[in-house]
C-alpha cells in the first residue's frame, strides 16, 4: 500500500498558491537534530501539438538555535510552458526567525519575495514582524495566535485580467506599497507518531484603511504531512486566497492544492 501511495503522488502533483506561510509542525519541531531539510519536485515533458513542459519544486529548511529559536527557509517554484506560451509562472521564497513553541509569548520576523504570472503579480516584496502567543500546548495539540505588521511593495501588470475592457490602453506597471496589519491563528495536531496536521488562517488589511477593510485579504492554508520513513515524506497542502480589492481587476478568490513526495535530510 505504501508504494501505491508513492506512485499516486508522482502522478497527481498540482500547485498551491502561497501567501505567507509558517513551518512549525509538531514532528519537525520536536526532532533532536539541529537542522532539517526537505526537497521535493517534479518535471514532465509531453509532445503534443506543441511541447508542454511542467516543473514544480518545493523546499523547506529549518536550523535550530540554542536559544530555542530557529531560522526557517521556504522556497517554491511552479512553471508550465506550452510551446512559447507560459501558462504558469509562480513561486515564493521566505526566510523567518521564530520560536520553537517553547515560550508563552515570542516575536517572529520574516522576509518574503513572491511572484505569480497568471495573476499579473510581477513581484511582491515584504518584510514583517508578528507577536505570537501560545494559547494551548498539550499532548501533541497546539494552538497559537499572532498579530503584527508588515510592509509590502508590489508590481502588477494586467496579464491576469480576463475582461479586455478593463485593461487600459498603453498601461504601465501598477505599483503599490503599503503597511498592513496581520492577524493569524494556527492549530497543529500530531495525529500519530509519523503524521501531523497544521491549519492556519491569516487576516490582513491595510493599516490606514483598517476600519473600512477595503483592502482585506484572507489566506487559509492546511497541511497534512506523513513521514513514510527516515528519508521520505508524503505531503498534502490545500490553500485558499481571498483578496477583496486586488491592485488590478482579477478574480477575488483563488485556491490550489499540492500533493508531493519529499526527500528529507
Amino acid at each position: 500500500m505504501r508504494y501505491v501511495l508513492i506512485i499516486f503522488v508522482f502522478c497527481c502533483i498540482h500547485n498551491a498558491n502561497a501567501q505567507i506561510l509558517n513551518i512549525d509542525r509538531e514532528i519537525e519541531d520536536s526532532m533532536k537534530k539541529p537542522w532539517y531539510l526537505l526537497i521535493s519536485g517534479s518535471f514532465s515533458k509531453d509532445k503534443q501539438k506543441v511541447d508542454i513542459n511542467d516543473l514544480s519544486t518545493y523546499s523547506e529548511y529549518v536550523y535550530k538555535l540554542k536559544s530555542n529559536n530557529a531560522f526557517t527557509f521556504i522556497g517554491q517554484v511552479d512553471a508550465t510552458v506550452s510551446g512559447k506560451q507560459v501558462l504558469q509562472n509562480e513561486g515564493f521564497f521566505q526566510v523567518k526567525h521564530r520560536d520553537l513553541d517553547k515560550r508563552l509569548n515570542s516575536f517572529e520576523y520574516y522576509l518574503q519575495y513572491q511572484w505569480n504570472g497568471a495573476w499579473g503579480m510581477v513581484s511582491r516584496k515584504l518584510v514583517g514582524v508578528n507577536f505570537r502567543r501560545r494559547i494551548l500546548e498539550k499532548n501533541g495539540l497546539d494552538l497559537y495566535s499572532g498579530i503584527g505588521l508588515f510592509y509590502q511593495f508590489e508590481n502588477w501588470n494586467f496579464n491576469g485580467v480576463t475582461d479586455s475592457n478593463l485593461i487600459p490602453i498603453g498601461y504601465d506597471l501598477v505599483q503599490k506599497n503599503d503597511i498592513r496589519t496581520n492577524f493569524y491563528i494556527k492549530g497543529g495536531l500530531k495525529l500519530f507518531k509519523n503524521c501531523d496536521f497544521v491549519t492556519q488562517t491569516y487576516l490582513q488589511s491595510n493599516l490606514v484603511d483598517f476600519l473600512r477593510n477595503n483592502q482585506l485579504r484572507v489566506y487559509i492554508s492546511s497541511m497534512l504531512k506523513y513521514n513514510i520513513n527516515t528519508n521520505f515524506q508524503l505531503g498534502f497542502n490545500l490553500d485558499l486566497t481571498y483578496n477583496r480589492n486586488p491592485p488590478v481587476p482579477i478574480n477575488a478568490t483563488y485556491y490550489g492544492y499540492l500533493i508531493n513526495l519529499g526527500f528529507k535530510f
